[in-house]
C-alpha cells in the first residue's frame, strides 16, 4: 500500500512541477516538454503514450536543436550548486558530450546558424561552449551583475543578445567576446528573448516583469517600440515563422497576439488558470504553453485568432 502511495505522490510531482521549457521538433511531429529530471517527448499527431528521456538536471529549464535537426541542447541543473548544457542525439536521447560549467542552474541555451552553441546561468554567466572539447568553454560575455534570463543569435550569427535579472539587454560580439551596447531601458528583470526571422535588419523583441514587450534593433542601439498592456509580469516571447506577429505570456496567464510592426495587441485570450513560463512556436505555426501547475496546452492560430487543439 506503502508503495502504490509513492507511485502516485511521484506521478502527481512529475506533472505538478513548473513547466520551464518548452520545444516543437524540427519536423513539428513532437513536443518536447521540460519535466524533473526527464524531458517529456509528446506526439502531436499519434495516439501514443509520451515517451521519457531521462536526463541529470533536478531542473530542465531550456532546450535548443541544432540546424540539422539532429542534435538537442537540453540547460539545467541544480539551484544554487550547479548548472550545465548537455547535448542528446535526436530523437535517440542518447547523450553525446556535457558541459556542466556553470556554479548555479543554466537558464538558457542557444544555436547560432552557423552551428556556435551559447548559454547562460544563474551565476550570472554567458559562454560560448567550445563542441570541439567536451566540459570546455570557448569564449566568456562579461557584463551581467544578475542571473541570465534568456539569449539569442541574430539571424546572421554575428551577434549574441542576452538579458537578464539586472534589467539589462546587451548585445555582443560573437566573434570577439566584446560587449557592444547594454540598454537599461526595462524597468524590472527582462526574462526571455527572440529575434524576428527572415528580416533584413536585426530586430528583436524582450520580456520583462516590468509588463512590457519592448522591440529592438540591437545592432545599432535604438529601442523600436514599447507595447503595453499587459497586467503582470511577462515571462515568455516569440515570433511567427513568418515574422509578422509577437506572441506573448506571463503571470496573468493571458496570451497575446501583438502586430510585429506596431505596438497594436491584435488578439487576447485566457490561456491558463496559472501562471505561464514557458511558451514555443512550431513549424506549422502552432503554439504551445505551459504553466506553473505543470500542464501543457497546444494552439492553433489561424490569421489573428487562437483555438485549442488539445
Amino acid at each position: 500500500m506503502k508503495l502504490l502511495i509513492s507511485f502516485f505522490v511521484a506521478a502527481f510531482a512529475l506533472q505538478a512541477a513548473p513547466v520551464t521549457a518548452l520545444r516543437f521538433s524540427p519536423d513539428g511531429k513532437h513536443l518536447l516538454i521540460s519535466r524533473p529530471r526527464a524531458i517529456e517527448v509528446r506526439a502531436l499527431e499519434a495516439d501514443s503514450k509520451p515517451r521519457k528521456i531521462l536526463c541529470a538536471f533536478d531542473k530542465v529549464t531550456a532546450f535548443a536543436f541544432s540546424a540539422d535537426g539532429k542534435t538537442l541542447a537540453v540547460a539545467g541543473g541544480t539551484p544554487g550548486d550547479i548548472g550545465g548544457v548537455h547535448l542528446l542525439d535526436w530523437p535517440s536521447g542518447k547523450v553525446r558530450g556535457k558541459w556542466d560549467v556553470f556554479e548555479d542552474v543554466a537558464t538558457c541555451v542557444a544555436f547560432g546558424p552557423s552551428g556556435k552553441l551559447a548559454a547562460g546561468g544563474a551565476d550570472n554567466s554567458v559562454v560560448l561552449l567550445d563542441l570541439r572539447r567536451e566540459g570546455r568553454v570557448a569564449n566568456r560575455f562579461e557584463g551581467h551583475t544578475k542571473a541570465v534570463r534568456g539569449l539569442a543569435f541574430a539571424p546572421d550569427g554575428k551577434l549574441l543578445v542576452s538579458v537578464s535579472a539586472d534589467r539589462t539587454v546587451k548585445s555582443w560580439d560573437v566573434l570577439t567576446s566584446k560587449l557592444l551596447r547594454s540598454f537599461g531601458n526595462h524597468l524590472g528583470p527582462v526574462h526571455a528573448v527572440a529575434f524576428r526571422p527572415g528580416a533584413v535588419s536585426a530586430f528583436c523583441v524582450t520580456a520583462s516583469d516590468d509588463k512590457t514587450v519592448r522591440v529592438w534593433q540591437p545592432s545599432i542601439g535604438r529601442m523600436v517600440r514599447i507595447v503595453r498592456g499587459h497586467g503582470g509580469p511577462v515571462f515568455a516571447v516569440a515570433f511567427s515563422r513568418d515574422g509578422r506577429r509577437i506572441f506573448s505570456i506571463g503571470q496573468e496567464s493571458i496570451g497575446r497576439i501583438i502586430d510585429a510592426d506596431s505596438d497594436k495587441v491584435l488578439h487576447e485570450w485566457k490561456a491558463h488558470a496559472d501562471w505561464v513560463y514557458a511558451l514555443a512556436v512550431g513549424p506549422k505555426g502552432e503554439l504551445a504553453t505551459g504553466d506553473w501547475r505543470g500542464e501543457v496546452r497546444v494552439w492553433r492560430v489561424k490569421g489573428a485568432r487562437v483555438f485549442r487543439m488539445e
